[in-house]
């Protein structure tokens, strides 16, 4: 009787870890999904808003060409070209660069050049890839803008004026191979290959990474090379 009621406590155990590793799983991936979500709205968003801002740039051009040709006429061509300038700095943030093919990475790399570009950090980018990618657009601009994300919140709290991160992404047939690096000062520290974080709210961004990564079935891997921050992945 008592050997019987150890199996069946056993395998009343086995059940309740298991429906707990299950509720776990499900709870990480739905924030997973809301943190996903939650950052492409955010850099929909801001399209939206450079969008906008063209959209006026177009309807008040006629008059910004008014304005310049006045000067012009009027002899004061170092004031129409100081207006020139004035309109060039006001929309800077309305373009779109073209890094790749892929309209949807414009977009994210555009908005993150330009959050750099505002914080007076430097955002070298090398991208290679074709219009269509061997993967989810989402998951890998998910994928991108954590990892940019993190990169811009490191670089905010270096010392040095050094503050640059060199991002190279290229497409090698049915395969994304991904690199970002930027210096530290403070080293993290390293958890089974993983950089961890004590402070509250962080390190999300490293575990959406990851999760995104594993649900491609690529790899990835972080290391410091020479006091530099290093995230590798391919999928």
């Amino acid at each position: 009787m008592g050997f019987a009621f150890c199996i069946a406590y056993l395998v009343f155990l086995i059940i309740y870890f298991q429906e707990y590793e299950n509720k776990q799983e499900i709870t990480q991936y739905s924030n997973l999904r809301e943190m996903q979500l939650q950052s492409m709205q955010n850099e929909i968003e801001q399209v939206k808003i450079s969008s906008q801002r063209l959209a006026i740039l177009r309807h008040d051009m006629r008059h910004h060409l008014s304005i310049i040709l006045t000067q012009l006429q009027n002899g004061h061509p170092d004031k129409a070209q100081e207006y020139i300038h004035e309109i060039n700095s006001a929309y800077d943030d309305t373009i779109i660069a073209t890094y790749s093919g892929n309209e949807m990475l414009n977009s994210v790399l555009s908005i993150y050049h330009s959050r750099f570009t505002d914080r007076g950090l430097s955002l070298i980018c090398n991208v290679s890839t074709g219009k269509e990618l061997p993967c989810s657009n989402l998951s890998l601009c998910t994928i991108l803008s954590n990892a940019l994300e993190n990169s811009m919140h490191a670089l905010e709290q270096l010392e040095s004026p050094s503050k640059w991160a060199r991002l190279t992404l290229s497409q090698k047939k049915n395969h994304i191979l991904f690199q970002l690096e930027n210096p530290v000062e403070k080293i993290p520290v390293f958890v089974d290959g993983v950089p961890v974080s004590t402070r509250n709210g962080h390190g999300i961004g490293v575990r959406s990474i990851i999760y995104y990564v594993e649900q491609l079935h690529g790899q990835c891997h972080f290391s410091i090379v020479d006091h530099c921050f290093v995230l590798r992945i391919i999928i």
